[in-house]
């Protein structure tokens, strides 16, 4: 009797603790919280461009003055273009 009681005691935890387990699962994978996540995503690969970018012109700058080559001369020809 006793192990009866306790056979029902334990699948009734883990009955329990699979429905919680699930219910935060379908919350995570809900379209909200992968609209989110994408959302976060995105801006990550825009922020990761932008620092590219950044560096990129922070380095043809660098370039430029190392091998002497005139900004203005070349901006005003792009600009030319």
């Amino acid at each position: 009797m006793i192990r009866r009681i306790l056979w029902f005691v334990i699948g009734t935890a883990v009955g329990v603790y699979a429905v919680t387990r699930l219910k935060k699962r379908a919350q995570v994978l809900a379209p909200e919280s992968v609209q989110a996540s994408a959302e976060k995503v995105a801006a990550a690969i825009r922020h990761f461009g932008d620092e590219v970018r950044a560096g990129m012109a922070e380095r043809e700058t660098e370039l430029r003055t190392a091998l002497g080559i005139d900004t203005e001369a070349a901006n005003d020809r792009e600009d030319d273009r």
